[in-house]
């Protein structure tokens, strides 16, 4: 089956990481000769196209519902779900994919072939959602026909939690669309600069990377990520010269960004907040920066949780097995600087991984 809708109820083009692996992943499934067609609302950022901000090489075609201006919820939730619906059900030979319980259900009434991507448990899920896992034996529809896990983790939830055969779920961990040509070459100079991307939510460790650069005045450390009016707060009261703070930038020129950074790092607490701040993830993630990290080839200084190594063992980064405590942060980062070889074997290896984690890979596992 060729045509392929892709349902996304959050905002594109936008910082987000699920956008972000979703136009990539639609991106992908282009390049393989589908006919993908991407269903959103219309929100996001209105001054810039989806194909220049994360620097598209293929066009992705787009349907549009600008009467939902705003994040769909409550009323405007459904009334999206059901013009989906109408939607799909008008392109009688197609297979769609979703993060979401309630549109999949509509679709698996009527008969529509479904791919469910799940990404973490189902906790913040309304009544109504709950009610159809639990009661309608959702998980076991014939055309359900593949459940996508972005972890182990999630997958032994949903068959612990749901009884789900299996079999029906496939593991795909996150994956980079970053490809550079020349692994790098580590000449560190006296200061290191080190670099964070992401959300700023203090769940995701952006707290120990400030509390780090008032005690490591040797070394520069770099924040990408938040916008300006969070910014202009971190920077009020955080004004030492060596910490440096920077707006998210679009995917195209995040390669260079990071190029640019001797350490990248993933300071995450033992509690992970999903965007939103609603719910904690940090059994299940799968977080689309430590793939890009891979794909450039830069030494990763992580905190030491689990489903991180479902993906990475200590011949990829640099654990702290405390990440409260920032005078291990210090003095893991003195051990990178005087560790050349390791480095340099290190980012082989990275370099390496990343191949496996690419989004051709990934669609070919979809269907």
């Amino acid at each position: 089956m060729k045509r392929i809708n892709y349902v996304l109820f959050s905002s594109i083009p936008s910082p987000l990481p699920s956008s972000l692996q979703v136009i990539k992943t639609c991106e992908n499934f282009v390049k393989n000769n589908y006919d993908v067609t991407l269903i959103k609302p219309g929100t996001g950022y209105k001054k810039i196209s989806i194909k220049k901000y994360y620097g598209l090489e293929n066009n992705v075609k787009i349907k549009e519902f600008a009467s939902i201006d705003s994040f769909p919820q409550g009323f405007k939730f459904y009334l999206y779900s059901f013009y989906c619906l109408i939607f799909i059900l008008k392109n009688k030979e197609s297979i769609t994919i979703t993060r979401n319980y309630f549109i999949s259900y509509l679709l698996l009434l009527f008969r529509k072939k479904v791919v469910l991507e799940v990404h973490h448990d189902t906790n913040i899920e309304g009544s109504i959602t709950k009610f159809i896992l639990k009661n309608l034996n959702f998980f076991n529809n014939v055309n359900l026909v593949n459940i996508v896990a972005i972890s182990k983790a999630v997958k032994n939830l949903f068959i612990l939690k749901y009884k789900v055969d299996s079999k029906k779920i496939t593991v795909l961990p996150s994956g980079s669309s970053i490809r550079i040509i020349h692994r790098p070459n580590f000449f560190f100079n006296k200061r290191l600069k080190i670099g964070y991307f992401g959300s700023l939510s203090s769940s995701k460790g952006i707290n120990i990377l400030i509390k780090l650069s008032k005690i490591d005045q040797s070394n520069d450390y770099y924040i990408y990520g938040g916008t300006k009016n969070e910014l202009r707060k971190l920077k009020k009261k955080n004004t030492n010269k060596n910490l440096h703070f920077n707006q998210n930038i679009p995917y195209r020129v995040l390669p260079e960004a990071m190029m640019k950074m001797d350490i990248l790092t993933l300071p995450y607490a033992s509690v992970i907040k999903s965007a939103g701040e609603v719910d904690d993830i940090s059994k299940y993630t799968s977080p689309l920066k430590l793939f890009d990290y891979l794909a450039v080839g830069k030494i990763i200084l992580s905190s030491n949780l689990k489903v991180l190594r479902e993906v990475i063992g200590e011949r990829n980064a640099y654990f702290i097995n405390n990440y409260e405590n920032i005078f291990e942060w210090k003095k893991v980062i003195k051990i990178i600087k005087n560790n050349k070889r390791k480095n340099l074997i290190m980012s082989k290896n990275n370099f390496r991984l990343s191949k496996k984690y690419d989004h051709k890979y990934r669609v070919d596992k979809y269907l």
